[in-house]
């Protein structure tokens, strides 16, 4: 599993976090971490809910997006979302929950792209 460090980059906005790759084939790679939240209260019938929402884009030390070989932006290399739930009349604590949900996020861009480095690796014609 790849592993990552946090960094401080002055720009970030709340929930924003920033973090280098230190290993394998994306080590030195900068990437933010964009969480937001949507969350729904409970009451005595309802669960509360809440969605939280990973976008990770790939920076440079600056907190500008990068664009990749192909002449993408970089901004939304990976998303996904995870929803929480709790019973009825309990509050939705998403702190840890974030964490993990970043973590998550960081390792499956480092590993992909690290697949994408092999892929254009292969696709350039020696001689």
């Amino acid at each position: 599993m790849p592993s990552f460090s946090p960094i401080t980059i002055d720009s970030l906005e709340a929930w924003q976090f920033a973090y280098t790759i230190d290993d394998g084939h994306s080590a030195g790679t900068i990437v933010r971490a964009t969480i937001t939240q949507k969350t729904d209260p409970a009451n005595a019938e309802a669960q509360a809910v809440a969605v939280l929402k990973c976008v990770i884009a790939v920076i440079d030390s600056q907190n500008n997006v990068k664009i990749d070989a192909a002449g993408d932006s970089m901004d939304t290399v990976y998303v996904t979302t995870k929803t929480l739930t709790t019973d009825s009349g309990q509050t939705v604590s998403v702190v840890d929950e974030a964490a993990d949900l970043v973590s998550d996020c960081i390792v499956e861009v480092a590993n992909r792209l690290a697949v994408h480095s092999s892929i254009a690796a292969m696709a350039i014609p020696s001689g």
